[in-house]
């Protein structure tokens, strides 16, 4: 495994698709390790907030609802060649039955020659609510969701047979050949205990798409350890990861103050978990449980809500979500976090809500993917134990089941 840390880019996967072929071609000329798509049927943007005179980015997107399908885009990314892994960052098993995922990784796999990442998490409430499946049962759903995944890359083409509570299998047959015979990584979006505890026994990696003090990621990747270290798996080969959302500009407060003046900021701290605004002495408007963006439905948001967050909102709020500043500043912070034993860095590009797509910012993007993968991963990251006792500003998984 490599010493320096790996860097990789979220795309949008939105339309139109002229500009997400030259994302892709751009991000590749930035020398990125690794492309990973989100996999939505809506954003996390009301439509009342969107439009040119309320962020530059809807000068280049429709709609922050225009998603494209992922698998049918790694497909085709995948045809253009290069050597950055390709991955979902994250699909659920709410759209997607497990034996699709199994599937369609495993043709992934063969496509990039090996390149193939299963980015998976617990869902969202905007991609199943609206569309008639009840978001209920999340974690259970993903853990027989990932029992099954295993069961069918390791069944050597002999009948699988599965009583789950969601899914039951009978003599199901997975026959399609894994590329050089090994099954393609499982990268978990995990936060709470529960979902550290599935990364553990099920994932090849960590994926956690919420900012984490390096206390915290270390504290989650100790769980992790744990959890394996219970099942018996072996975790020398196991890859630690994260996404991260980052505003660049010429400094922190700059970056952030040009986000707060884009009345998108509003539906941003919306996206925050309650804990985290309490951390803040905030209260949330949509109440101190709620989860942030898996919680979130953007049709289903008041405009009394999103005036609450617009006035509520503070640069320290926003701070505690994202990255940002100038190449410096992010490097340095996203340091701490490689310190604390993260070896895969993904981008999530933001800053263009707010400043929109220029030659000067692109300029400073890539000299952050330069910068961040000269970073070394930490020989001896932060020991976890130190700050086991830490308040998390991410609420336990709650889980409720179907009537």
């Amino acid at each position: 495994m490599s010493s320096r840390v790996s860097v990789g880019m979220v795309m949008g996967c939105t339309a139109p698709m002229g500009l997400e072929r030259a994302s892709s071609r751009l991000y590749r000329l930035m020398g990125v390790d690794s492309l990973f798509l989100p996999d939505h049927y809506l954003g996390f943007v009301p439509r009342s907030l969107w439009g040119p005179e309320l962020t530059p980015a809807a000068a280049h997107v429709p709609s922050p609802h225009a998603y494209l399908d992922p698998f049918v885009m790694l497909g085709a990314m995948a045809a253009d060649g290069g050597r950055a892994r390709l991955g979902t960052g994250v699909t659920e098993p709410f759209r997607r039955h497990p034996a699709t995922l199994a599937q369609a990784f495993v043709t992934l796999d063969h496509l990039t020659k090996g390149r193939a990442i299963l980015g998976v998490g617990s869902g969202e409430r905007e991609n199943t609510e609206p569309y008639g499946m009840p978001f209920v049962n999340r974690v259970s759903r993903l853990e027989e969701a990932l029992t099954i995944v295993r069961l069918l890359w390791e069944s050597g083409g002999e009948p699988v047979d599965f009583d789950g509570k969601i899914w039951k299998l009978r003599d199901a047959l997975f026959t399609t050949p894994l590329y050089q015979g090994k099954p393609p990584p499982v990268w978990v979006a995990a936060h709470g205990p529960r979902m550290l505890a599935l990364t553990g026994r099920f994932g090849d990696g960590w994926f956690p798409t919420q900012k984490l003090t390096p206390q915290q990621y270390a504290a989650g990747l100790a769980q992790i350890h744990s959890a394996a270290t219970e099942a018996g798996r072996s975790m020398d080969h196991f890859e630690p990861a994260i996404q991260v959302l980052v505003a660049l500009g010429p400094n922190r407060e700059a970056a952030i103050e040009g986000l707060l003046k884009v009345p998108l900021s509003a539906s941003m701290a919306l996206l925050l978990p309650g804990a985290l605004w309490a951390r803040h002495g905030l209260d949330h408007p949509m109440g101190p449980r709620f989860e942030g963006f898996s919680d979130f439905v953007p049709e289903s948001v008041t405009p009394e809500q999103i005036e609450a967050s617009r006035r509520a909102v503070t640069p320290e709020l926003i701070a505690d979500g994202i990255f940002a500043g100038n190449v410096d500043d992010v490097v340095s912070e996203i340091g701490e976090v490689v310190g604390a034993g993260a070896r895969h860095v993904a981008i999530w590009n933001i800053g263009p809500l707010a400043t929109g797509l220029g030659v000067a910012s692109i300029a400073q993007l890539a000299m952050l993917v330069r910068r961040l993968k000269k970073l070394r991963i930490a020989e001896k990251p932060l020991v976890a134990g130190r700050f086991a006792a830490e308040p998390s500003a991410l609420p336990a998984e709650t889980e409720p089941v179907a009537a």
